[in-house]
């Protein structure tokens, strides 16, 4: 895990979780925390979509396919919940994201589909990861956002690792 990644995880899941008087800058932490999110999604959903687009393994197409639709939604849902609060998220993916998917665009293959089983199971751990931190905050939206979204992300995360081991050398 990179030093910003642990930096911003810790950050967030205290924000996120805002005891104390840790209600001051929250909202901006928040709204770091829904780019990062957002940033993920993106670069998942262009990747599942690449890899649908591409394998020939039934098993692998048909698992980016749905990867590819409930990023979008995550995504969607991440906006609408934005929107509430008047936040505003970017279209695109962050430095990070951005220098992931230059990466993995130019993969064809198996090469493709090891890289992607590995990075879209990282990308759902560190959502999971985030998630949970951001179910034990006494804000009651950002809870009853991470309580609808972790069901579903960790469903996802068990199948990656089912096609991450599948797939890895």
């Amino acid at each position: 895990m990179t030093v910003r990644r642990r930096v911003f995880l810790g950050a967030s899941g205290a924000v996120l979780t805002r005891r104390g008087e840790a209600q001051t800058g929250s909202a901006s932490a928040v709204a770091e925390a829904l780019r990062y999110l957002a940033s993920s999604a993106t670069l998942q959903n262009k990747m599942s979509s690449l890899v649908a687009s591409r394998d020939t393994r039934p098993e692998v197409k048909a698992f980016a396919s749905r990867e590819a639709q409930a990023s979008a939604d995550h995504l969607e849902q991440l906006r609408t919940f934005a929107s509430a609060r008047a936040l505003q998220l970017p279209e695109g993916m962050d430095a990070e994201h951005r220098a992931m998917w230059d990466n993995i665009e130019p993969l064809d293959y198996l090469a493709l589909t090891r890289r992607y089983a590995e990075v879209e199971q990282q990308a759902l751990e560190r959502d999971v990861q985030m998630y949970e931190e951001a179910a034990k905050s006494s804000d009651a939206n950002v809870q009853a956002l991470a309580t609808k979204m972790l069901p579903g992300l960790r469903d996802r995360l068990v199948q990656a690792r089912s096609v991450h081991d599948a797939v890895k050398p």
